[in-house]
């Protein structure tokens, strides 16, 4: 029986049970009115037109397609507004009909009693009945469970749990809040604080813990995860917030621990409006679309309907790979979801690009970001950062693109390496550029957690396999992000910024790189490992400026986004210099007018290889 067909039946169900539950509130209406039922058939009209104004008010206000056993204070305000209406629609039916007031009143009035009450009242038991703890939970052979977090989410996990939709047997609540302990939630008991987890999960011995908490912050976590291991209780979590909200996940999908809940968990929550404004139904393209930034960028534009999707990049295998994964994996080319084969740094073929596809809305994350191999490689740090994004936007430009949004990194402020200082470079050359018909908007962010390259995943590998993790000094820090919340925060920039602007996220709080490091290994290391220091490599800060600096920002409306206060401008000629001193494969020339171009870069001289 498939699902149509079943709420149909439901629905049908439920119609004819409140059409009986009317007639049998009409019939005692009559008898408490005229203590007797010797005249019902003298009220036979009447009853019909009163069960059919209520059971049409009922479906007016759709409470035919309210699921009783998921209903909550919905139920409740729909069901009173619809037989509130009806109630009124009646009582003028019958006035029209008789002009005795009185009489009317008295006898619409009892009758709308009786039927709310039993029209609710009969909803409400059916509720309570199916979805609390009436019901008998099976829990042999479930593992104990103790929930930290007596909230909403914590509720919901426990209806789930009252249906048999949780694999486990939950114990009771701790919550951070004292005036919660002792008290029910869906009749589970509030068993302590977060202070008394250690003697309770001495007391219950739970098998795992369940953090029902989509804010916790990083100390609180570290502290949690260290109880539970003292006790080898397991530790699961609920998805975040954003997860949640993007609909990625339900409450109900739990998981471990994994590196990124080391950091604690943000509440990121952002106003999708002028997301889907900017992407819907408009032909988007991306470019590095197969790397880590590009294909999580191109993974929620379509939850916001393009037209058309254009991922474009030079690694053909990540660009089949991305493309497989969006068609969900029945495809790999479609009319909506298009991958194309193409380098930046090719002017003849971008230009092509855009002469057949038209994009209306273009994302550029193509560009090299490992900060130490740059340094041994400026040159293809320039022609792919610098002249790469040049191709790009002088092309939208030329086509007339409406917006274009530069993905930057927090390494072009004060720069002091050949990225940084590439990045900042292509931050002035889409500032140039930048037109009433083309805005192009830069969008800087930090580092995010499990981006391809970064050091997070070389951290896990390392601990697989048994080895040091190596960190380049004790005082190093570094803003995080998960990938999915950057990228989120990136559309909503780009969507707030105009032409030239450019916007920077606020990363949230430092993470010292090694104190994280012991962590990792203390957490998911196997006794192998251990932390070494190795020194600073080329062009490496120590601390990577803030940057959400009130003395470098200026706020916007959402307290997650800020625009950059960037002085100068950008002198075109230099960038033909720029190019002439590339093609001349004069390096040393090619760093010095980079140098002049960002005279804040800061180079370290250049590394030999």
């Amino acid at each position: 029986m498939d699902g149509k067909y079943q709420r149909m039946l439901r629905r049908t169900a439920f119609l004819l049970i409140d059409i009986m539950v009317c007639f049998i509130s009409a019939l005692i209406t009559i008898y408490v009115v005229e203590n007797t039922l010797r005249t019902f058939y003298e009220f036979l009209l009447l009853v019909i037109t009163l069960i059919a104004v209520q059971v049409l008010s009922l479906m007016f206000f759709k409470i035919y397609r309210i699921r009783i056993v998921d209903s909550s204070l919905d139920l409740m305000v729909r069901g009173l507004g619809a037989l509130t209406v009806s109630g009124f629609l009646i009582i003028l039916i019958v006035l029209f009909a008789s002009k005795d007031f009185s009489y009317t009143f008295r006898l619409v009035a009892t009758y709308w009693v009786y039927s709310t009450i039993f029209l609710l009242g009969y909803r409400i038991i059916y509720r309570v009945a199916s979805s609390y703890h009436f019901r008998r939970v099976d829990t042999d052979g479930r593992p104990k469970a103790i929930i930290y977090g007596a909230g909403e989410v914590g509720s919901q996990l426990v209806r789930m749990y009252f249906k048999n939709k949780l694999g486990f047997s939950i114990i009771g609540f701790i919550d951070d809040d004292p005036m919660k302990v002792h008290t029910m939630v869906q009749g589970i008991p509030v068993i302590g604080t977060s202070r008394d987890l250690h003697s309770m999960m001495e007391q219950h011995k739970p098998n795992v813990l369940i953090i029902a908490i989509t804010k916790l912050s990083s100390d609180r976590m570290k502290e949690t995860l260290d109880i539970a291991g003292a006790f080898k209780a397991e530790v699961k979590i609920v998805p975040s917030l954003f997860e949640v909200e993007q609909g990625r996940k339900s409450i109900t999908d739990l998981r471990s621990i994994d590196y990124a809940d080391l950091l604690g968990r943000t509440l990121i929550s952002i106003d999708r409006e002028p997301i889907r404004n900017m992407v819907h139904n408009k032909r988007v393209l991306v470019t590095g679309a197969g790397g880590s930034i590009g294909s999580e960028i191109s993974k929620q534009l379509l939850s916001y309907e393009p037209e058309q999707l254009l991922l474009l990049d030079v690694d053909e295998t990540e660009l089949h790979d991305v493309s497989l994964r969006l068609h969900g994996y029945r495809n790999e080319f479609s009319n909506t979801i298009m991958p194309i084969v193409c380098d930046v740094k090719d002017s003849v073929k971008i230009e092509r690009v855009f002469a057949k596809y038209k994009p209306e809305l273009v994302f550029h994350a193509a560009a090299y970001k490992h900060v130490p191999m740059m340094e041994y490689y400026p040159e293809e740090a320039v022609k792919t950062n610098v002249f790469g994004t040049y191709n790009v936007f002088s092309t939208a430009v030329r086509h007339q693109v409406k917006r274009c949004i530069l993905i930057s990194t927090d390494k072009a402020v004060n720069p002091t390496n050949v990225m940084g200082a590439t990045k900042r470079v292509a931050e002035l050359v889409a500032r140039m550029l930048s037109t009433e018909e083309t805005q192009i908007i830069c969008v800087r962010f930090g580092n995010v957690l499990g981006s391809r390259g970064s050091m997070l995943p070389l951290f896990l590998e390392q601990i697989r396999e048994g080895l040091p993790i190596t960190v380049t000094d004790r005082k190093i820090i570094r803003y995080f992000m998960t990938i999915p919340e950057a990228v989120s925060l990136v559309f909503l920039a780009g969507a707030l910024g105009k032409g030239g602007e450019v916007m920077v996220l606020d990363m949230g709080e430092q993470v010292n790189i090694y104190e994280f490091a012991k962590r990792l290994v203390k957490y998911f290391g196997d006794g192998r490992s251990k932390v070494i220091i190795t020194g600073l490599r080329p062009g490496e800060k120590l601390y990577e400026e803030k940057l959400s600096d009130k003395d470098t920002t200026i706020p916007t409306d959402n307290p997650k986004v800020f625009k950059a206060k960037v002085n100068g401008m950008f002198d075109a000629s230099r960038l033909q210099q720029l190019l002439d001193a590339l093609n001349s494969s004069d390096t040393d020339d090619m760093l010095k007018i980079l140098q002049d171009l960002v005279p804040e870069f800061s180079y370290q001289g250049p590394v030999q290889a």
